[in-house]
């Protein structure tokens, strides 16, 4: 891990994101990168967002800048190289396109957990960079004291998809030496006899060549609360969940399992983005190459 990307609001969850990222970048001595995104209205006419740029821009900018270089000058910072920058966009576009232009392995974003109707029409940042950012996208919604993680659950269907993008898990887990806890939710409408799941969950250990890790089934009526619930009495440190990243009608229709335990978990959770599967007409089940 080289480089990681802070998005900042300055609020409470984004100086915990910080503190966690901070706290990443020495243990893998990465650079780390602050960042803001000043948002920018809607405007039908061009000349108007020049304008709205130019009105007081002088005065925001350097007051973003000085918040910037006091959190890049703090204490807890003394060892790691940071570096910040300012921009204008709408914020979750700014920060997924930085992180692939720039190649950044990771994202460190807070969260400020919306729900119901307010997320429904609005979302958050947090959960349009999980669907767009292309790397490793780690959201924080509580103060974390330590950040070390020896205990990973992966919650997911183990289908042949998901070891797309898995390989920056493997080095995130190995970094910490954490044990992964492989997990398959069985729900009523999602339900696999443990026999098969088991067969998967070996098959794809066995593939990705894994040798600290759990198998583990559990039964809920979600896969979202399975995974919460489970990562709960495991008392774990961190929980991941690869995500297709849909957006538009697809993402209304089926919503997205990686998006909702973000926003519900007090953990951390951290996603990888996978290719969606192409399934041909009258095909159902997993997909293995």
């Amino acid at each position: 891990m080289k480089k990681i990307l802070v998005p900042t609001d300055f609020s409470d969850p984004a100086l915990y994101a910080f503190e966690v990222a901070a706290s990443i970048a020495r243990k893998s001595g990465a650079e780390l990168h602050l960042y803001h995104v000043i948002e920018v209205p809607d405007y039908p006419e061009i000349t108007d967002i020049i304008a709205y740029r130019a009105l007081g821009s002088t005065n925001v900018l350097e007051e973003i800048e000085k918040k910037l270089a006091r959190t890049a000058e703090h204490n807890q910072c003394s060892d790691i190289e940071v570096t910040y920058s300012v921009d204008f966009d709408t914020p979750y576009e700014k920060i997924s396109r930085k992180a692939g232009d720039e190649q950044f392995d990771l994202v460190v974003i807070g969260s400020h957990g919306r729900q119901g109707i307010d997320r429904i029409l609005v979302g958050s940042t947090a959960e349009k960079v999980i669907q767009h950012a292309p790397c490793l996208v780690l959201t924080v919604k509580e103060p974390v004291s330590y950040f070390s993680p020896s205990s990973i659950v992966l919650g997911s269907n183990f289908y042949g998809e998901i070891a797309h993008g898995f390989a920056a898990l493997q080095e995130f887990a190995a970094l910490y030496n954490a044990t992964l806890h492989l997990l398959k939710v069985n729900t009523r409408s999602h339900f696999e006899t443990s026999r098969y799941s088991r067969q998967l969950m070996e098959s794809f250990a066995e593939e990705q060549k894994l040798s600290n890790y759990t198998i583990n089934i559990y039964n809920d009526d979600s896969e979202e609360d399975g995974i919460l619930h489970f990562a709960r009495d495991m008392h774990a440190d961190l929980i991941c969940v690869p995500t297709h990243g849909r957006t538009g009608l697809s993402h209304l229709i089926s919503g997205s399992i990686a998006e909702s335990v973000s926003e519900h978990a007090y953990r951390p959770v951290l996603t990888y983005k996978i290719k969606p599967v192409k399934i041909e007409y009258g095909v159902i089940g997993p997909f293995r190459k």
